[in-house]
Formats: structure tokens, sequence, C-alpha cells
């Protein structure tokens, strides 16, 4: 790992730190914009064709499968996918609530229906319990409960959303530096599996007992061969079990590959002392705000 002039550990990994707050409130904020509109009109449409959630039937639930999403968060309280889906006879809801989804048949979206009567959340829908006026309490409702569907919606997307981008700048420093990318869907058993100068992402490598699963393998030139992995972590605490992971795996790859280099790609709230055990099992780091030093690497290889 390379350090600028008079720089510290420390002060990259207070770098990492700051630019990965600086991007998670950023992308967060947008995804969460997002899913709460987009759900507001879900939601909207529910409540136009069940007079205000007085009236189920299978029929809205087959017509618009997503409005599952706001079933589900109607409930008290609000259930996962493969919880409601078991309650009503399926493995899970998420074919319903994809972007094209798949419609549930018939009697499954009659015990939803029926389901969703006897168990609503009577604090979200108090019109259908009390004598309220539910014109005073239907944007309440609308806004509670979006609110919390778009919460969780938008973690999702930035965990899913941050992997890729975090991947997909791997693989630019991996072509700047020249190697070529590649497609593979057998293990890696062997260094010739995968010629020289090029690269593959998510592939698994053959090891002594169970294959370890490699977020890249690169073959810089004919004897070199790197295994690496990227790790962008948002909570501090979450950095141990990620930073073990790497080791576990780096233990796996090197009894298949003794003179195999190991590399992380890294980003995000890892302790400085975690770091430094990284570097004392000989793997590389990398930081994603600077992967000129991981096509340097590279290039040091050919």
């Amino acid at each position: 790992m390379e350090l600028g002039p008079g720089e510290t550990l420390e002060d990259v990994v207070k770098e990492s730190q700051q630019l990965e707050e600086e991007i998670f409130l950023n992308q967060i904020r947008e995804f969460y914009a997002d899913e709460l509109e987009k759900n507001k009109e879900l939601y909207d449409f529910v409540a136009r064709y069940t007079d205000n959630f007085r009236n189920f039937d299978a029929d809205i639930i087959r017509e618009e499968p997503n409005v599952v999403k706001i079933l589900r968060y109607l409930v008290k309280p609000p259930i996962s996918q493969m919880k409601f889906g078991q309650f009503n006879g399926v493995g899970s809801t998420g074919n319903y609530e994809k972007e094209n989804p798949s419609s549930p048949a018939k009697a499954t979206a009659a015990e939803m229906a029926d389901f969703m009567e006897q168990n609503m959340d009577e604090r979200k829908v108090p019109w259908l319990y009390r004598d309220v006026d539910v014109e005073e309490w239907i944007d309440v409702s609308r806004d509670w409960t979006c609110d919390i569907i778009a919460q969780s919606e938008a973690k999702t997307r930035y965990r899913n959303w941050r992997k890729d981008v975090q991947e997909d700048k791997v693989a630019e420093a991996m072509k700047d530096a020249g190697l070529r990318r590649v497609s593979r869907s057998s293990t890696i058993s062997d260094m010739d599996d995968l010629p020289a100068g090029t690269f593959v992402s998510e592939t698994k490598v053959a090891c002594p007992g169970d294959d370890q699963k490699a977020d890249f393998v690169a073959r810089p030139a004919r004897d070199e061969i790197l295994f690496l992995e990227a790790k962008a972590v948002g909570v501090k605490i979450d950095s141990y079990k990620r930073i073990k992971e790497i080791r576990n795996k780096e233990s796996d790859w090197r009894d298949g590959f003794p003179n195999a280099r190991v590399g992380a790609a890294v980003a995000g709230w890892i302790p400085e002392s975690q770091i430094e055990t990284l570097l004392g099992d000989d793997i590389d780091v990398f930081w994603e705000h600077r992967l000129d030093s991981l096509q340097d690497y590279l290039r040091s290889l050919m």
C-alpha cells in the first residue's frame, strides 16, 4: 500500500471514511425520494380501488401485484416478503413486487385479501376502526406507510448500488492497467484457466475443501495470478466481519494456489488496525479512491 510523502495510514483511513459518508448521504437521499414518490402513487392506487382499504378483493392484487408491498406494510407490524408469502401459501411475495411482476394465483390473491382485512394496523387506517374522517387521516396514513417502505427500499438499493459502483471502479482500473476482461462460468482450478493479460469477475476458485468465490481474479503475466476481494464498509462494526471474510478467503486461495498474490480493494469505515491486519497477512491493500495504485501494481507484474 502506497502512502504519500509525510502521509500516515491514519490519514488515508480518515479520508476514506469521509468520502464514504458523502457517497452514502448523497445517494441514499436520491433513492429515498424516488421510492417515496413511487410508493405514494401505489398507495393512492390501492386506496382508490378499495374505497380507502374498506373493500379488498383478489382482483386488485392480480391486476397490480405490486400492491402487495403496500399491503405488507399496512400489517401491524410490517412483515417481510417471506413471512407474508408464508401466511398466504407461497414461499415469498418477491415475484409480485418486482419491476415486471408475476401475478399470484386467484386463490393466493384471495387469501392475501382475507389476511389483510383481519390484520391491518388500526393506527394507519383509523377510519376503519373509529368514527373519524378519512380525509383528515388518509394523507397521514400514506406518508407514514410510504416513509417506512422508502427507508427499507432505499437501504436495499444503496447496498446493491454501492457494491456495483466499487466493482465497476476496480474493473476499470484493471482495464486501464492493460488487462482484458473475459467471461468465465466454470471454476478456476489452475492458473492456465485464465489467459495471461486478462481478468475475470465474480468467479469461483478451487480450494482444498470448499471452493471460494473471488470478486476478481487477474493474471497480469504468465507466472502471476492475483485474487482480489472488494469491500466497501458503511458501518465500522461491520468491518471486523468483512476483514475476517477477506482473511479466510486469502487462506483458502493460497492453500490452492501457494504462489498467488492476494489483494483487497477497500473503502469506508475500516479501522487502521484492520488494515494493518490485512497487510500482516501479506494481503495488498488498494483504496477505492486511489485505484491508480492498483494500476501501477498490475503493470509492475506484467
